[in-house]
């Protein structure tokens, strides 16, 4: 699960604390500002120090939810979803019969009534195919 870096965070009081102000070796313990998870410094050599999810302590439900999450991530995880609900979608069968309330006529093709000029009144007649 790939989750942003995070340069600010909450400590145990909720009071506001700065990645690059905590010592290296602080064993405090860190909440995440969006979703209340538990944070762990990462001070990497040649790196900013930032804060990062502890994903073995929180659940996927928990941190799909969070703002850190990756946006790159979450645009996949939706493209996927809404391609499965267009595929399961039944196929669209276009209307080729009317029934125009208006003048009590029937007619094909488009929905747009010769007779009395009108196609709000026309509704669709369904076929038995």
């Amino acid at each position: 699960m790939r989750m942003l870096k995070i340069f600010i965070a909450y400590d145990v009081n909720y009071r506001i604390v700065l990645a690059e102000k905590q010592p290296a070796d602080s064993q405090q313990t860190y909440l995440c500002t969006s979703c209340d998870s538990a944070l762990i410094l990462c001070n990497a050599p040649n790196e900013n120090p930032c804060f990062s999810h502890d994903l073995s302590t929180t659940s996927v439900e928990q941190l799909r939810g969070c703002t850190y999450y990756d946006p790159e991530v979450k645009s996949n995880e939706r493209l996927a979803k809404l391609r499965h609900m267009v595929q399961t979608l039944p196929p669209v069968v276009p209307t080729k019969h009317w029934h125009c309330s208006w003048c009590d006529g029937m007619h094909t093709g488009a929905k747009h009534c010769k007779r009395c000029h009108t196609d709000i009144y026309c509704q669709p007649i369904q076929s038995d195919a």
